[in-house]
């Protein structure tokens, strides 16, 4: 019959046999733990045996998957994490003007990190297109104030704000085609009340992503404000509502010539471009943009509405074009938009049943679209392509996990002017998969 010496000696080399297989680790502590309560260990072996606990360094930095590879320090300080998405499409077109193909539409690999938990870093390069898709430092003392600097993107409208991974369908739609968009500069945001209000301030080249000033006699800024309210508070049981309305407007000046191009814009199934809107012959133009948005959502039910305009004013010419879109998606298998909702954008779904080895369902998703750009205020001269344009998406989305998802969209886009040979329609079905990290 064992002593309490002995089983104490033997709770001891258990504990000390565990420690030197998990590398110093002290993972014997439940095993401390449960010895203790049965009495085999007395109340001065047991803190005595604490007490020789190894201290862990606080800067060491421990690895994890949590939506990611991440590492983090004991005190959460300093965190650092590889962060990529790989999205493949394929497009098939009712007519021969346009190839039907497969596609790499995003391929994106970058680090991201946080020191001394107030700067922040990430550096994202996009080796499909070889260029840079983000590089900037935070300054963040809290999240109701976060300063940006470098290559970002600008938080101007709700679609834009909503990572490319998480949108309603493979495409933005024609009025955030609009938006300001990545560009370099920099930017203070942040939200002043959690999940309710949201403000925004940028400066930047204006010369769209990764792009700087090339010409010292055309280095004008634009300057950008934003601001978005969450009244789903004031609506009671608000846990699983959305009641967003969002405000965004900037404007600069740059110079121009005849011809200088103010926008060239694609279709929502990625065809030809539409519509190129040109500077007459001013030495000069303004640009301002102005964005409104409301989405609500209920449940697994959401609406978006949304509209953007762009004014350019010139030596003989004040015109305007104008985008806007509606729509509206169902996550089938009945998961909330609530909980995916942020006041820069949408994040991704978490299943309610992952599909894994074992089954699962998975998340579904059902929506469709209306959207239509209006350039018909734009004089001839200024215009080419179509200047009235509508599309119709229809979407089915599977989530089978958090990471990955499949889209398919078919797209009918009706132009005005014929853009595709004689047609004045074109139907596509488009399709990816997706992969994140």
């Amino acid at each position: 019959m064992f002593t309490r010496s002995k089983k104490t000696l033997i709770a001891v080399s258990v504990a000390g046999a565990l420690a030197t297989a998990t590398s110093g680790a002290y993972a014997n502590e439940a095993l401390i733990d449960k010895l203790y309560e049965k009495g085999v260990i007395s109340d001065t072996e047991y803190k005595e045996i604490k007490a020789d606990k190894p201290k862990s360094d606080p800067n060491a930095l421990k690895g994890k998957w949590k939506g990611g590879f991440k590492w983090a320090s004991e005190d959460g300080k300093n965190k650092f994490q590889v962060a990529g998405r790989v999205q493949m499409d394929y497009y098939d077109y009712d007519h021969d003007l346009e190839e039907d193909t497969f596609g790499m539409r995003r391929v994106y690999l970058g680090v991201k990190g946080t020191i001394d938990k107030i700067w922040g870093v990430e550096a994202t390069f996009n080796p499909d297109s070889n260029n840079l898709e983000y590089g900037y430092l935070d300054f963040k003392p809290s999240k109701k104030f976060i300063a940006r600097f470098g290559n970002q993107k600008f938080y101007a409208g709700f679609e834009e704000g909503t990572s490319s991974r998480f949108v309603d369908f493979l495409e933005r739609s024609v009025a955030d085609g609009l938006h300001p968009g990545k560009q370099i500069g920099v930017q203070f945001f942040g939200e002043p009340v959690k999940k309710t209000l949201f403000y925004a301030v940028g400066h930047y080249n204006g010369e769209g992503l990764n792009a700087d000033e090339a010409d010292n006699d055309n280095d004008g800024k634009d300057t950008m404000f934003a601001v978005a309210y969450n009244a789903a508070g004031l609506m009671g049981n608000s846990k699983d509502t959305i009641a967003h309305f969002g405000y965004a407007t900037s404007s600069g000046t740059r110079d121009g010539g005849a011809g200088t191009v103010i926008f060239s814009l694609d279709g929502e199934a990625r065809g030809d471009t539409f519509g190129t809107w040109t500077v007459n012959s001013a030495a000069s133009f303004k640009r301002e943009y102005t964005n409104v948005v409301f989405v609500g959502a209920k449940g697994p039910f959401k609406f978006m509405t949304e509209r953007t305009t762009v004014e350019v004013d010139a030596i003989g010419q004040a015109e305007e074009i104008e985008a806007s879109q509606m729509s509206l998606v169902w996550r089938l298998t009945g998961e909330p938009y609530s909980k995916t909702y942020s006041m820069k954008g949408m994040k991704g779904v978490k299943p309610n049943q992952p599909y894994t080895s074992k089954g699962g369902l998975g998340s579904w998703e059902i929506g469709i679209r209306k959207s239509e750009w209006d350039a018909q205020d734009v004089a001839d001269g200024n215009y080419a392509g179509a200047d009235l344009v509508k599309t119709t998406t229809v979407g089915l989305k599977w989530v089978p996990t958090e990471k990955v998802r499949f889209m398919a969209n078919l797209v009918e886009t009706k132009y005005n002017t014929p853009i595709v040979a004689a047609e004045g329609n074109e139907d596509a079905f488009i399709f990816r998969s997706q992969i994140d990290f």
